[in-house]
């Protein structure tokens, strides 16, 4: 669990694990110690009935993903895709085979907590110190070091619960309060900075669920309003600081307005800290209880109601009330515009309806569905039906934006049917009642991670959380550890009443086998998998190589390299792109036309190899016949394409009279 939290913090700084060359090589040190994992593990594996639907479902969703490259119109993203959830397999079924107590549950959500705070400080000195980390210079709105803002707002989102779950902790000693208090002050922050409209109601949503699974409610509403008040007032005090809520290209006025908020961020995490140990020290000397405890806990609960109805109904009055609001959210679902929010890039866009052109994705998808509904279109391959299906020329997106509808357009029902098994087996696992063992000290932990794996399910039908693998890790090692430690409390109170027996009267131990056949096919297909990721990196590897000897003139080498890298991974056709580009070099025109075609042959449902055929076809050849006939079949698959559109009316027109 440790060293997933330690590549967790990696993958944060590396993209947010979502460029397969930068997350390759911690793949690889994950897989070298699950292999130590498997001749370390119990004799037996135990697993409870939703914990074995969920990873039976997503291992069946992985071999889908596998076996979809067989008919993907793109087969080196779904070797790709297949291979990021043979990690996430790999992840969530050590964390959930292997026995969870307390120490595991603490080292799974504190752990998180500590991980995430380099993350936020890294990201909210972007906001405070812009001349000397310049990573929020382009936006107004925080993404680093993840790379997307949405994203880095559910990873907080995911750390907060456990933060405040920490702060409100009673058997904790002050200190450790005050500093899961600071911690996460610095969360709401950063969260409030990326202006996530997503990442607020998925905050939202987790403190929903904490507050109605945990037993400590009224020290976290206390302990809540304690951190949040700080970090509100700060953030109203600095109102009047546009740079800090709006784009700007004055640097000046940045590093400026950002130095000021800073020294206020700075108190409003000190008076976080300072209240939160004085609250412990106060609870500890003068404990409620009793009917004091049940007439502050409904004062408090009458004060949250009032808050929010008059917060939510404030809100509403922006859009001609409930009725007005009622009409723009359907307004989202029946328009077709794609523009983006006039506030998108500022704080404004928090307090604005819009879905971002969310659901002209999802239409994308359903558009896709009737002509691939079994199987689909391949793994990783959404990008496809967006050129298909895209309304207008600026509509670029990779993925629906929902993960249900990213599925079902890529791996039909089958997949989705499988990862709907998945995620739900999990969660069910992860979520299933403690019985008589529900009052223990940890209880409230467990609320928090179990409040953070909805939030993030909730999160990943609006957004690309799980293609982003510091995200997605999180939820499973959070969903794995829950599911083990449940199990393992679930077993406790009827073990314990269970008499001791002689060892030839005691039952047989239960659960899976896992002898040393098991072990070494375990092993075995560790190095597979570690063989599959190994593969393609190294093909991108020696494609990097061939690019810069190309533009080094070394075509030769280049010319190496760029086979080496199409022999590596063959599904691919990049590697073809640019081994014909340097065969033009060479003046070999007849190879780079074979090379071409047989991208096209590769991928023929790609728009992007008929695009590269016609290039050559007009440009080198000058046969403007084969190259109008090559643009419109890019036109066919991507018809709002400038480019195609440009070149095929190039080759339309007549040629120059000398």
């Amino acid at each position: 669990m440790a060293t997933v939290l330690a590549a967790v913090v990696a993958l944060s700084f590396l993209s947010g694990g979502y460029i397969f060359s930068r997350t390759a090589p911690i793949v690889f040190g994950l897989l070298a110690l699950a292999v130590a994992w498997v001749w370390l593990a119990p004799r037996r594996l135990k697993l409870g009935r939703a914990s074995l639907v969920g990873l039976s479902a997503l291992a069946l969703f992985t071999l889908w993903e596998g076996l979809s490259i067989a008919w993907s119109v793109g087969p080196d993203l779904s070797w790709l895709a297949f291979d990021v959830s043979l990690l996430y397999l790999i992840v969530v079924a050590v964390v959930t085979v292997t026995p969870a107590g307390p120490a595991q549950l603490r080292l799974a959500g504190y752990g998180y907590v500590w991980a995430m705070v380099p993350v936020a400080v890294y990201a909210f000195l972007g906001k405070v110190l812009p001349d000397k980390l310049t990573h929020a210079h382009l936006y107004a709105r925080l993404s680093a070091p993840i790379g997307y803002w949405n994203v880095l707002a559910i990873m907080l989102v995911m750390a907060i619960v456990p933060a405040l779950e920490g702060a409100s902790r009673r058997g904790l000693p002050a200190a450790a309060r005050g500093a899961f208090a600071g911690a996460l002050a610095l969360f709401l922050l950063t969260l409030f900075f990326t202006f996530s409209r997503g990442g607020t109601l998925a905050v939202a949503i987790a403190l929903v669920v904490y507050f109605a699974l945990t037993n400590e409610r009224l020290q976290g509403v206390l302990t809540l309003a304690l951190t949040a008040t700080p970090a509100a007032a700060a953030l109203y005090h600095a109102r009047h600081l546009e740079t800090l809520f709006n784009a700007t290209t004055n640097d000046a006025l940045r590093t400026a307005q950002g130095h000021a908020f800073g020294h206020w961020a700075l108190a409003a995490i000190g008076l976080a800290i300072v209240a939160q140990v004085a609250a412990a020290l106060v609870a500890r000397a003068i404990p409620l209880a009793g009917r004091r405890r049940h007439v502050v806990g409904a004062v408090v609960l009458v004060v949250a109601l009032v808050v929010v109805t008059v917060g939510g109904l404030a809100f509403a009055s922006r859009y001609g009330g409930l009725g007005g609001f009622a009409h723009k959210i359907a307004h989202q679902f029946t328009s077709s515009d794609t523009s983006a929010n006039p506030k998108s890039s500022g704080a404004g866009r928090l307090l604005a309806l819009g879905s971002n052109g969310r659901i002209p994705m999802v239409r994308e998808g359903l558009k896709s569905f009737p002509h691939h509904p079994l199987a689909g279109t391949g793994a990783g391959t959404f990008r496809f039906t967006n050129y298909l299906y895209r309304p207008n020329a600026s509509f670029l997106v990779k993925h629906a934006h929902n993960q249900w509808i990213n599925v079902l357009s890529e791996l039909g029902l089958v997949g989705l049917v499988l990862f709907v098994l998945a995620i739900g087996g999990l969660l069910v696992a992860a979520l299933r009642p403690l019985g008589r063992a529900a009052r223990g000290a940890d209880r409230g932990l467990l609320a928090a991670m179990q409040a953070a794996i909805v939030a993030f399910v909730a999160h990943m039908t609006i957004d690309w959380d799980w293609d982003m693998a510091a995200a997605a890790v999180v939820f499973l090692l959070f969903a794995g550890v829950a599911a083990a430690y449940v199990r393992g409390r679930r077993a406790g109170p009827a073990a314990a009443a269970t008499p001791a027996q002689p060892d030839a009267a005691r039952p047989p131990a239960r659960g899976l086998r896992f002898g040393v056949a098991s072990r070494v096919l375990a092993s075995g297909a560790l190095a597979l998998v570690a063989l599959s990721f190994l593969l393609p990196y190294l093909s991108e590897s020696a494609l990097s190589r061939a690019i810069v000897l190309a533009s080094d003139n070394r075509t030769s080498a280049a010319i190496d390299q760029a086979r080496r890298a199409h022999r590596l991974d063959p599904l691919a056709v990049d590697p073809l792109f640019t081994l014909a580009l340097v065969e033009q070099q060479q003046g070999q025109a007849s190879a780079a036309l074979a090379t071409l075609r047989q991208a096209v042959r590769l991928q023929p449902q790609n728009y992007a190899t008929s695009y590269e055929l016609g290039l050559m076809e007009l440009n080198v050849l000058g046969r403007r016949t084969e190259a109008a006939a090559a643009f419109r079949r890019a036109l066919t698959l991507n018809p709002h394409d400038t480019n195609s559109s440009d070149e095929l009316a190039a080759a339309l027109a007549p040629p120059a009279t000398p």
